[in-house]
């Protein structure tokens, strides 16, 4: 029998979540998820050495939560150049050894997410390139959690493009025009300024998550009003929004102060429980009021904004409802289940640059839970973080949407041709449909959804008769329509 360092001599194996053995990683940083079994009351940390391309190595050593669980995080990245590698992972605790391997090979796909850094003409930034490296490293996280969920889900371990970079995007606005703008009056400019610009506006595959530099924050006045709660910490943020739809995902740069500048930093920033100094920085963390909850919201908002340009619409919960307030929960074991007030979505805003008078709801008020949601939080939190995406979500897009589709042909492909076929009360489509859903004109909420799998090849959907009612009789919701090559189209009675 094997003996442990510790002395134990019980036999243990290490259960490895994600990722799987042979699987293809697509994405830079790696996340690994994993548990030591059976528990062991001596074991206190794992080993991790990860074998890269030239026999490069890196190690980590990581503690163990109660129940034995474990996740670490790798940067794949200094193989940048590199076509296809073979990796390899060797983890160790007490009696435990596991060994798996895995492939990276950087995404290739001609539908892309470009950051960009905004910049009014008159403003002048010397921290522009730490910031923008900052946004790299946030996105490149991002990415890896977009994988590591839907992968949770049942899905291809896919995940979106990133088109290099984060550059610099000077606006034709002053930092005083910038300043007197509302949120969505600040994505609709900055929508348009992107599509007129000779450098990205031609370049129809590109969709945009871009951080707005000039955003401040008045905390003297938050302190001299006495209301310290989040509605009014948002009356005194300028040049600031988090708001996406369409092709664009926009954000202010006030809450950069609780993200982490290198690899090495991000767990201390999710796990920091160092209290907001409101007086000097606004708090964005659902009441949490500390800088890892700042971080676990904005960066969730992030996730849950771009969700939105990828054509999601609202849940009840998970990433695009109430649960993008616990990314905190992706990257930690052995956190206490968190009882956060309510997100409500509000029906007000952006429209699409091109003058579509479509809404882009968004979770905006708060309000506390009720008692009886106490224990559906610690189940929801034990089981899937509370971070996680529905399974209309999950399919849509991933893994049909083109954004997710690895290394498509140059050609633009034909488009669907989808429409309602008002006598028959059908749903039809040229194409195989992959996804129904019937969302609510005022905020998006899915009400209900159908999925069908490709290989049923189905191109007609009958709606039953109470989803007619509120598609065409109350006209209170609107059909979202999803084909297996990835098309999508709105379909409501005015269109």
């Amino acid at each position: 029998m094997f003996s442990g360092a510790n002395g134990c001599k019980r036999v243990h194996s290490i259960e490895v979540e994600q990722p799987l053995e042979a699987e293809r990683v697509e994405h830079s940083l790696l996340l690994v998820k994993g548990r030591l079994l059976p528990k062991c009351s001596s074991a206190r940390q794992l080993k991790a050495t990860l074998r890269l391309r030239g026999d490069r190595t890196v190690e980590q050593l990581t503690q163990l939560s109660a129940a034995g669980e474990f996740k670490l995080l790798f940067d794949l990245d200094s193989q940048e150049g590199v076509g296809e590698s073979l990796c390899y992972l060797e983890l160790r605790s007490c009696t435990g050894v596991r060994l798996i391997s895995i492939t990276y090979k950087p995404r290739n796909s001609s539908y892309k997410v470009q950051p960009l850094y905004i910049l009014c003409q008159d403003e002048q930034s010397d921290r522009e390139e730490e910031l923008r490296s900052l946004i790299d490293l946030n996105l490149r996280l991002v990415q890896c959690i977009y994988a590591h969920k839907l992968q949770s889900a049942g899905f291809p371990n896919r995940t979106f493009t990133l088109n290099g970079s984060c550059c610099p995007f000077r606006s034709q606005l002053t930092r005083e025009q910038a300043l007197s703008k509302s949120e969505n009056e600040l994505w609709q400019h900055f929508a348009g300024e992107i599509i007129a610009c000779p450098q990205w506006g031609h370049q129809i595959r590109l969709k945009f998550v871009a951080f707005v530099g000039c955003t401040t924050y008045d905390g003297p006045g938050v302190v001299a009003s006495e209301d310290t709660s989040y509605a009014n910490i948002r009356r005194h943020l300028r040049g600031h929004a988090a708001l996406g739809g369409g092709g664009l995902a926009l954000f202010g740069s006030a809450h950069f102060y609780a993200w982490p500048r290198t690899l090495s930093e991000i767990g201390d920033c999710v796990r920091s429980t160092e209290r907001v100094d409101i007086s000097r920085l606004p708090d964005e963390s659902n009441y949490r009021r500390t800088y890892g909850g700042v971080y676990a919201s904005t960066l969730g908002a992030v996730c849950h904004e771009l969700g939105h340009c990828f054509d999601l619409g609202h849940t009840s919960e998970g990433v695009m409802g109430q649960g993008f307030d616990y990314l905190n929960r992706v990257l930690t074991v052995d956190q206490l289940t968190e009882h956060l007030p309510q997100r409500l979505v509000e029906g007000a805003a952006a429209e699409s640059a091109a003058g579509s008078a479509t809404a882009r709801p968004r979770f905006t008020k708060l309000k506390l839970q009720p008692g009886v949601k106490l224990l559906d939080n610690y189940h929801n939190q034990r089981r899937h973080d509370s971070f996680y995406f529905a399974r209309n979500c999950a399919v849509n897009p991933w893994p049909t949407h083109r954004l997710a589709q690895p290394e498509l042909d140059v050609a633009e492909p034909e488009p669907a041709e989808i429409q309602i076929n008002w006598a028959t009360k059908e749903i039809i489509s040229d194409k195989a449909l992959r996804l129904v859903e019937l969302r609510c004109n005022r905020n998006s909420l899915v009400a209900h959804y159908e999925e069908f799998h490709p290989e049923a090849a189905v191109h007609r959907f009958s709606l039953p008769a109470s989803l007619w009612d509120l598609l065409a009789e109350q006209r209170s919701h609107y059909a979202f329509v999803l084909t297996t090559s990835g098309d999508t189209k709105r379909l409501s009675c005015d269109s």
